[in-house]
């Protein structure tokens, strides 16, 4: 089943207009229309804030203005690109707005972390977890969409599986595949066997797909594959996302973190 609806957070900054015309690049290639979420939550927003009185209706009030600017900057987007859209908007944390607005969408476009602040910006690691369908993250700079050569990042997980089956209405479209495993020397052999598995699963879908093993320790397994992918010169990068806890990755280091940082491939994640 193809990816025909896209859903994407929308902030009003400097860099907007230049995350828009990549958003509606994507929709373009794939021949999918965009629903563009204006999610801001008040700051301070906790409940308490609620009953801080004028200053609190102050905040609320330039928050909705935040939030119109960016929906004018998106339906124009929209426009120029000649490409059906939706707008959505709600005052809330943009990471559980998108969370439930997931359910409208086959993909959502997202952006490495352009900022801490959560009451504005997308947490991009947060929105793997809880989106519960493919994240696609841009690179930071505009970058033609395509998809004639990717990499799929292989290691038998849960996550991993779950990314072969969801990414196959984009490895449907490409030209060739390389899947890529990197294991300890102890494990080649296996590792091996299942990457030729899945080559001959991806056959059976008419996609022709190689496979490559590396050795190296775990904790360097995501730079290894940057390079592979650099190497080979993939246009995509598929990976499942946080195969280890969030709080494993977060203290030793891990491949999610790694291709969530890269700002410069795109990178397909589900978790």
């Amino acid at each position: 089943m193809p990816y025909k609806t896209l859903l994407t957070h929308v902030t009003m900054d400097r860099g907007c207009a230049a995350r828009l015309r990549s958003t509606f690049g994507v929709a373009h290639a794939l021949g999918a229309r965009v629903i563009g979420v204006g999610a801001q939550a008040p700051w301070p927003f906790d409940s308490a804030a609620e009953g801080g009185g004028g200053d609190y209706e102050r905040i609320v009030q330039s928050t909705r203005a935040d939030i119109q600017a960016a929906q004018d900057v998106f339906r124009e987007a929209a426009a120029l690109a000649g490409c059906a859209a939706e707008w959505r908007a709600e005052i809330a944390r943009p990471n559980d707005v998108m969370a439930r607005q997931a359910r409208a969408a086959d993909v959502i476009l997202a952006y490495r972390r352009l900022s801490s602040d959560a009451s504005t910006y997308v947490m991009p690691d947060d929105l793997l977890m809880e989106a519960g369908i493919p994240v696609l993250f841009l690179p930071l700079r505009e970058r033609e969409f395509k998809v004639e050569t990717v990499l799929f990042a292989w290691k038998n997980t849960r996550e991993t599986r779950r990314a072969l089956a969801l990414s196959l209405p984009l490895l449907e479209k490409t030209r060739r595949v390389l899947l890529a495993a990197v294991c300890r020397e102890h494990e080649l052999e296996r590792v091996e066997q299942e990457l030729a598995d899945v080559a001959g699963r991806l056959q059976d879908h008419g996609i022709a797909a190689a496979t490559l093993a590396e050795v190296d320790s775990p904790g360097a397994a995501g730079q290894k594959l940057l390079r592979i992918a650099r190497t080979d010169r993939s246009d995509l990068i598929v990976a499942g996302g946080f195969g280890h806890s969030r709080m494993r990755e977060w203290v030793l280091g891990g491949v999610t973190q790694d291709l969530i940082a890269d700002g410069e491939h795109y990178v397909l994640m589900t978790h």
